[in-house]
Formats: C-alpha cells, structure tokens, sequence
C-alpha cells in the first residue's frame, strides 16, 4: 500500500500549473493543505494562518462581455482600489447583450488593482482585479 503524500508533489505540480493560490484536502483523520505562493507550493501545518502569507488573487472574467465598473444608471464604481471586500461582494459587472452579470469577490480582501477601464470588451479569463488576502479572514 503507497503512501497517501506520495501523491504531495505531483498535487504540487498541478497547483502551480493551474495557477490557484491553495489546494485543501479533507480526510476522516487528516488536513492536507498545500499553498501556492507564486514561487513555490508548500504544505501548510493545520494551525498556521492560510492566509498570512498568502498570494494575492486575480479576479477574472467567467465569459466575454462588455466590462463595467457601475451599474449603467449609477455614476460611481462598485469597488474602489483599497475597497475591503468580502467573499460574494460584487465588484464590477460584465455587460452580455442585455444581461448584466455581477463579478463577485471570490474571497474577502482588498482591492489593490482594478486592470480594466469601464467599458472595455474583455474575453474569458481576461485579468479584472486583483485582491489582497486580510490577515486573519478565512477564505
């Protein structure tokens, strides 16, 4: 029978590949987390903070669309560069035909960059925001 953290450097491989900032496996008996720091991926002891050290993440486009920071009849941003955010917060909305989208924070954090200018036709995936981890939030 292998060891089950034989397994631990190919998971390695795959976080970093798939560019996500942690990988958390859950067992009967055991935690396994692995967190992806942009210059490596280190396993991460069940009490230490997730989130101290960790990468801030890049919010990005789930579908083609047209980019905007308001809501068409509102004249200010929905999230502002320093903004404190939480996980569901919207930030922005893509704009499909008729149908507006809202870009939702996928964890709680700060927005340290907006990347895209109001009105900007984006693809999938294209880079919207990136946010700062809060030392002491949960993701």
């Amino acid at each position: 029978m292998s060891n089950p953290l034989d397994h631990v450097d190919q998971l390695s491989v795959w976080l970093k590949h798939a560019d996500l900032a942690l990988l958390e496996l859950r067992g009967p008996s055991a935690t396994l987390r692995l967190v992806n720091d942009g210059a490596s991926v280190r396993v991460v002891a069940g009490d230490e903070s997730l989130f101290v050290d960790a990468p801030s993440v890049t919010v990005r486009a789930a579908s083609p669309g047209i980019f905007l920071d308001r809501h068409p009849l509102h004249e200010h941003a929905i999230a502002l560069t320093d903004a404190n955010v939480r996980a569901g917060d919207p930030l922005g909305i893509l704009q499909i035909g008729p149908l507006l989208l809202p870009v939702p924070a996928p964890r709680a954090g700060m927005v340290t960059d907006v990347l895209i200018a109001h009105g900007t036709v984006v693809g999938y995936g294209a880079p919207l925001f990136v946010l700062r981890p809060i030392k002491g939030e949960a993701a």
